[in-house]
């Protein structure tokens, strides 16, 4: 996943995952020249990590530190076995290396010495009136946006995976002000007015690059996306709803994983039938009736074994069931939505947000779902028809009927009733030959086979990760040396909540001359890690990196295996980590997946072809105990089964879309608006699995990141599917079709249009106009 939020000129996209999201194919790496001391007095020269040695070095090794832990903490030192990783009287690195990070106070330091540098930065520009002040006026602009964005990107990384409280309550405070700040800059006058004159003064203009004319314009589009246009009254409205939605989703958030009771009770008898193993997790009540509880594994096991009906839509009711005050921040977020959009003289938040992504269009977003659901429906109907075939015969019985019969909490009891009566007859766990070391340097081999990249792990400094079971691995090219560092947080840990998530703590970008200047007044004390180009001798930020899964290691052997959907999982979010790495620009604003929302699931999306080709798998998948190779027979066995109601979970992402539509629409004016009514009235108009009970879109957080363009995990779907059927369908590990989609597609970020960088990897002119025809399609497709 990866979250991505959009909000003016000076936060472009800020990713976590969802996302949501950096990037770079640099050069070998160099040290920076300079050396800043930490703010806090500690002699940091002597603790830095060191990387494995390029040359002789073992791809081996990546599967013994996630499969060994005696291996692990050999490799890794006192780092990998601090139990005391929050003492802040113990010599540190700081976070990710920035020697702020060493405890909270330093994390609000960092934010005050960004605002401070970016508040003279502004200064500078404006009053700048030289030749050579209005040439680097974008390029200022463009720095303006890393720095706050080093904040920002931080700040949204630490609030939702950092495990101390004190961290966490410091970056929201970070990330609040900074929020705030960026607010105001979009809404002023005189940054947006001379950011015209540059673009349109001809002798200023042509000096510019491609890819600053690019970027100088998205700003401009953003500016007037602001109301920069607007009466002061008007920009001050706009500030305060965008601050007021901002917090009021992050309320949202937070409450996601509430429930309205914290448990179901049902008759002792009604569970007669259920496994004794299950029943001992339950408690009684005086009454002597169970209690289900809402949370943890239990609800969910009782959904795919209980036989009793009614139990399974309690329990399906409740677990999708939100408090009413969820609803009311949900209802209060899309209204101020609307209103915010009236504001920009658009009739909904939809329309406000498509103008410059592919689509373009709510009416576009809303053909493109129609004509995907007609093509899939059959398919969808068929798939009905065998769930219900294991409960009765289903021989004479209409659509009509099929669609009346299964409810949305009979799916996985019905889709478990199939699975055993349809198992291949071994019953070989394929798990066994998935561990998450064998997966991880899997990954590594394929990248280095596509791409010419590979993962090397590195050691830690103390303090330099926020928990000891996150593994360092700087990303080396064959050509190029070091291009990024990544952060691999990928084991279960009961504090550990959030969703399997991607986020660029630190993209690249180019570092021109002034800035190295040890005097340059806008500079960060930070000590950057930089790479140097060898052809041009250009330096960039190096990308870090931060990859969160939360796998659930085997307590029998110690070892994490995998499901071959936790592979598709973790090879999607290395996707977003590969365009982070490999989408290197000179600006930060159009960098790695820094691009329009609709097109950045595109390359973890492909990533999920390469987990699911049995031609990739069976390259690397070894058993973890006796190395054997995993047998095919085996493997198609377990992806019969995945795919089993494929095509019911892409009518349920497209329910989904639709309702990201409908209540991003002008119907949040209505006088009686309610977001579930809504949910429900949608629900019967589809009737799949329809839900007419609960008020589940309080847990669809999707509606915050992804407000109004939900529809691009699908439509990004699509695209995939093309793609691969155009370059890797015959050969997976074709290297020159990795650097035709390398070069096509990965390596420009956002600085080229999404429909060019897909007319000329699909080697399709026409696809450049992204007219309806281009939508029409990307919908036509198969294999999603």
């Amino acid at each position: 996943m990866l979250r991505l939020v959009s909000n003016g000129p000076f936060l472009r996209h800020y990713c976590r995952g969802f996302s949501t999201t950096a990037l770079a194919a640099i050069k070998s790496q160099q040290p920076s020249k300079t050396t800043t001391a930490s703010p806090i007095g500690i002699d940091r020269r002597a603790q830095q990590p060191l990387d494995i040695p390029v040359s002789g070095f073992n791809s081996e090794v990546i599967r013994q530190i996630f499969d060994d832990e005696n291996f692990w903490q050999q490799f890794n030192g006192a780092s990998a076995k601090s139990t005391s990783f929050f003492n802040y009287r113990t010599a540190s690195v700081g976070l990710f290396q920035n020697p702020y990070l060493v405890k909270p106070s330093g994390l609000k330091d960092f934010c005050a010495e960004s605002l401070d540098k970016a508040k003279a930065l502004v200064q500078h520009i404006l009053a700048d009136e030289s030749p050579a002040g209005y040439r680097t006026y974008i390029r200022n602009l463009d720095r303006l946006s890393d720095i706050l964005c080093r904040v920002i990107d931080l700040a949204e990384f630490v609030r939702v995976a950092h495990p101390n409280r004190g961290f966490v309550n410091a970056a929201q405070e970070c990330h609040q002000e900074m929020f705030q700040y960026m607010n105001i800059l979009n809404t002023t006058t005189a940054l947006y007015e001379k950011l015209e004159r540059v673009l349109n003064t001809p002798e200023i203009a042509s000096g510019l690059s491609e890819e600053e004319v690019s970027v100088g314009e998205l700003l401009l589009s953003d500016f007037k996306k602001s109301g920069i246009d607007m009466d002061e009254s008007t920009k001050n409205d706009f500030v305060e709803l965008s601050q007021q939605i901002a917090i009021i989703g992050q309320h949202f958030n937070n409450g996601l994983g509430e429930s309205s009771k914290n448990y179901v009770t049902v008759p002792k008898e009604s569970l007669k039938d259920l496994d004794v193993s299950l029943k001992t997790g339950l408690s009684v009540d005086k009454k002597e009736n169970y209690r289900i509880p809402v949370f943890g594994r239990l609800p969910y096991e009782i959904l795919r074994t209980c036989s009793n009906d009614d139990v399974r839509r309690e329990v399906w009711s409740a677990l999708h069931q939100s408090p009413k005050q969820q609803l009311h921040l949900l209802d209060t977020m899309l209204k101020y939505r609307g209103i915010l959009a009236r504001l920009m003289g658009k009739s909904g938040y939809s329309e406000y947000q498509l103008t410059e992504k592919m689509a373009k269009t709510p009416e576009n977003v809303m053909s493109f779902l129609q004509n995907l659901m007609n093509e899939i429906r059959d398919d969808v109907m068929r798939e009905l028809r065998t769930l219900q075939q294991g409960r009765t015969p289903v021989e004479g019985i209409s659509d009509e009927e099929i669609l009346n019969l299964v409810k949305p909490w009979d799916r996985d009891y019905l889709a478990m009733l199939y699975m055993t009566r349809h198992r291949h007859k071994n019953t070989e766990d394929i798990s066994a030959y998935l561990s998450l070391g064998t997966v991880v340097k899997g990954l590594s081999d394929l990248f280095e086979s596509i791409y010419g990249i590979s993962l090397r792990p590195a050691s830690s400094g103390p303090g330099e990760t926020w928990s000891p079971d996150v593994r360092k691995f700087s990303v080396y090219c064959e050509t190029e040396g070091k291009i990024g560092v990544i952060y691999l947080d990928l084991f279960y840990r009961e504090t550990k909540t959030m969703n399997p998530a991607h986020f660029t703590v630190c993209c690249s970008r180019k570092i021109y001359p002034e800035e190295l200047e040890s005097e340059d007044p806008f500079r960060l004390k930070l000590e950057t890690i930089m790479s140097s180009s060898s052809e041009s001798g250009d330096r960039f930020q190096l990308p870090v990196i931060s990859v969160v899964c939360n796998f659930l290691s085997d307590r029998s052997n110690r070892k994490t295996l995998l499901t071959l959907s936790q592979v598709q999982t973790l090879f999607h979010e290395m996707g977003h980590a590969m365009h982070s790495m490999l989408g290197r620009t000179n600006l930060h604003n159009v960098s790695g997946t820094r691009c329009v929302t609709d097109f950045v699931e595109l390359p973890s999306i492909l990533m999920e072809h390469f987990a699911k080709d049995p031609r990739v798998l069976t390259r690397f998948a070894r058993h973890h105990e006796t190395g054997e190779p995993l047998p095919l027979g085996l493997l198609e066995s377990f992806q019969g089964d995945n795919d089993f109601l494929k095509n019911c979970e892409v009518f349920g992402q497209i329910k989904m879309a639709l309702l990201d539509q409908v209540l991003h629409s002008d119907a949040v004016f209505a006088a009686d608006f309610d977001s579930a009514k809504m949910y429900h009235h949608l629900e019967a108009q589809l009737r799949v699995f329809a839900d007419t009970k609960s008020n589940w879109p309080g847990k669809f957080g999707h509606l915050v990141s992804y407000g109004s363009v939900y529809y691009s995990y699908l439509f990004d779907r699509a695209i995939a599917s093309k793609i691969w059927d155009h370059l890797f369908a015959e050969d997976p590990l074709s290297r020159a079709n990795g650097d035709k989609f390398r070069d096509s597609v990965l390596k420009w970020g956002g600085s080229k249009g999404a429909w060019e960088l897909l007319a000329d990897v699909l080697d399709n002119p026409e696809l450049k106009k992204g007219d309806e025809r281009a939508m029409e399609f990307i919908a036509k497709t198969h294999g999603l």
